[in-house]
């Protein structure tokens, strides 16, 4: 059963032109709209809903699309008025296929509800299609992440994790063997599930500069060494930043997605095991990515009240467009192999030995 309330198009319509929309917003707790899209609506009215979504890009408003069966007479313009986009048929190529789609509107009701600064900020950032420039969509990315880890949100996390323990490595953190004119980089903390340190940003950052400005290395091969490629950021590391500009201009020099994206025509990621926040948005930008049916891909940033911070706001919609960005964020949905094949996240199967 679901408890979210879904809206008729007439009803989201009349709801979408409130003069005092903005405002009624800014003073509830309404923090999304799910909107039911299927046969019988005015197409003039469906363009109506486009312009006032395009015009209003900074609606503190998460807006769902629930997709039936009926609606494919609608324009694709209509279908871009929406921050995500979810059905129960396989038939709809712009959406993502649920199986219990009552059950999905609750999950993502639910998880903006818990973190609405994250989610709200997220699915704002996303509507500015800065990730069509990746330069300018990086800096936009990194803007946002700074301002939410001065948030409630981040801070409430902060205090439920306690504590962390820390950790020395004792072996490189990061591995580079240049074979001929091919330079294989592995991450190489597989007792962390190569959860990304600050010392493994930088070295990984330097290691993919050699290659950057090297033109006899001709092919970069990113892989993890253990039972994942990569967890994401190291949990122990979150919250030792204490002003976030400082973070800001760190990534904007130590930026291994940066580095990626500048010879992305070189670079081909192996992944396997659990491929989370980092671990996806980084290699999302290779040209090539190979991944073995172990393989778990998932965004946890929104839980921690934060957005994807390596990248994954541009490396993500530009490989499988931001309404699915968003879902997954939201949603922290699991993709295994075949549907991350299907999406584009993955290109080509391999096989992996630990």
């Amino acid at each position: 059963m679901c408890d979210v309330e879904v809206l008729s198009f007439p009803e989201a319509y009349d709801f979408i032109s409130d003069f005092s929309l903005s405002e009624n917003i800014f003073l509830g707790d309404k923090k999304s709209v799910f909107v039911e899209i299927g046969p019988g609506i005015d197409k003039r009215n469906a363009d109506g809903f486009y312009q006032f979504t395009q015009e209003c890009s900074s609606l503190n408003l998460v807006i769902v699309g629930v997709v039936t069966t009926g609606s494919e007479y609608l324009p694709a313009t209509f279908f871009e008025s929406f921050d995500i986009l979810i059905s129960d048929s396989k038939t709809s190529q712009e959406s993502v296929f649920v199986g219990d789609v009552s059950a999905v509107i609750d999950n993502i009701g639910q998880n903006i509800r818990k973190n609405p600064q994250a989610a709200l900020v997220l699915a704002q950032l996303l509507r500015q299609r800065a990730y069509i420039n990746v330069s300018r969509g990086l800096v936009l990315e990194s803007l946002a992440y700074a301002m939410l880890q001065s948030g409630s949100e981040f801070k409430a996390w902060l205090q439920q994790r306690g504590e962390p323990d820390p950790f020395i490595d004792d072996e490189p953190v990061v591995l580079g063997t240049r074979l001929g004119n091919e330079l294989d980089i592995c991450l190489n903390r597989p007792h962390r599930a190569n959860a990304i340190s600050s010392e493994m940003r930088d070295d990984l950052s330097e290691l993919l500069q050699v290659a950057l400005f090297d033109e006899t290395v001709r092919t970069v091969k990113l892989s993890g060494a253990g039972k994942s490629f990569c967890s994401g950021g190291d949990l122990a590391e979150f919250g030792l930043v204490d002003f976030p500009p400082e973070g800001h201009l760190t990534r904007m020099f130590r930026n291994p997605a940066r580095f990626v994206h500048d010879m992305t025509d070189r670079v081909e990621a192996y992944l396997h095991g659990v491929c989370a926040g980092a671990g996806i948005e980084i290699p999302a930008f290779a040209s090539r990515i190979f991944a073995d049916e172990s393989v778990e891909i998932f965004l946890p940033e929104i839980a921690m009240g934060l957005i994807p911070g390596a990248g994954g706001t541009v490396s993500l919609p530009r490989r499988i467009g931001a309404q699915k960005t968003l879902f997954l964020a939201i949603t922290g949905r699991k993709l295994a192999f075949e549907e991350a094949l299907k999406w584009g996240l993955v290109d080509e199967a391999y096989g992996w030995q630990t």
